[in-house]
């Protein structure tokens, strides 16, 4: 079995170069308050320029980052800004309110970077965890490249990627966003024109079109996710996160690489890659099994029937 592989929309495709202002408008739509947007070449130089920002705001910090379901970018540009990590103790990446609210305290953090949905599995309590950060003076680095479309941007940054397969699926791009807040703060410290300077150093060309386009369907694209992921939970009794939204599916396993090359076998993406992860690993969860990736799926274009038709190979 073939299913067509996520690829930008066809008015992506043809209207590449567009408005910035346009965009920013657009995006900040999507976002849960308003941020200034700086667009990227990539998630990761969103992450890298907020783990600088963070690092000039409070040098030599702490940074909480999840013990799973969360992004390898995390830890690695958090260090390269300086920041000393700490592990936040989840519950299989999803957030415990009373748990992250101890360990500010603890170590004194100064901010937290954080997916809006763990592994891309279940929703984290976005709008607690922002109002617990404030009142602690900790900086919320909320990654929205799994939820945009969806209920997000809480964070005091958002970060995003629009590369492939993202819900702003663009096969390039990301983009930034901080608060007006984080604005202040940077200009109090006379701090801005070296954030200016770092932008500088990330050149982007004019696809502005092109994330227009793919961020107009974000919504829709969210929500096929979601619907096709809980065709997933509602039939497959080994499925995690059944009370939660996600946009891919983990499925326990004890024996995930068995489990991978038999589906592996009999059903592909159209660019001849797997529609599987296999597990236990950080970006998803720290636990056996394998991930069924609904988000690389086209979901524009393949239908329910097709899902249960996936799951017969089960």
């Amino acid at each position: 079995m073939i299913i067509p592989h996520r690829k930008p929309c066809i008015e992506s495709q043809i209207k590449t170069s567009g408005n910035l202002d346009e965009l920013k408008m657009i995006i900040n739509d999507l976002l849960y308050s308003e941020k200034e947007i700086q667009i990227l070449p990539s998630g990761n130089s969103a992450i890298h320029i907020a783990s600088e920002i963070v690092s000039k705001l409070n040098p030599n910090s702490k940074t909480l980052i999840p013990d799973m379901g969360g992004w390898k970018g995390f830890e690695t540009y958090s260090k390269l800004s300086g920041l000393s990590i700490e592990k936040l103790k989840t519950n299989l990446g999803v957030v415990n309110l009373e748990i992250l609210e101890e360990k500010i305290k603890e170590c004194s953090a100064k901010s937290l970077f954080l997916t809006s949905l763990a592994g891309y599995l279940a929703e984290q309590p976005l709008k607690e965890i922002a109002k617990i950060c404030s009142e602690n003076d900790c900086l919320f680095i909320e990654d929205v490249s799994g939820k945009i479309g969806g209920d997000c941007g809480y964070g005091d940054m958002v970060v995003c990627s629009t590369g492939s397969p993202k819900i702003i699926n663009c096969e390039y791009g990301g983009f930034l966003g901080f608060s007006k807040k984080i604005n202040e703060n940077l200009k109090d410290k006379h701090l801005k024109e070296d954030i200016k300077n770092l932008l500088k150093t990330y050149k982007m060309p004019d696809i502005y079109g092109k994330m227009i386009e793919e961020t107009l369907i974000s919504k829709k694209s969210y929500e096929l996710c979601i619907k096709f992921s809980n065709i997933v939970k509602e039939n497959m009794e080994n499925a995690y996160f059944k009370d939660s939204q996600g946009v891919s599916v983990f499925l326990s396993y004890e024996n995930p690489k068995e489990i991978a090359k038999n589906i592996d076998k009999s059903v592909k993406l159209n660019n001849g890659k797997s529609i599987l992860t296999m597990c236990p690993l950080y970006e998803r969860i720290l636990r056996k099994g394998v991930v069924l990736e609904i988000k690389k799926m086209d979901i524009h274009k393949i239908s329910e029937n097709e899902i249960y038709e996936i799951l017969n190979f089960f």
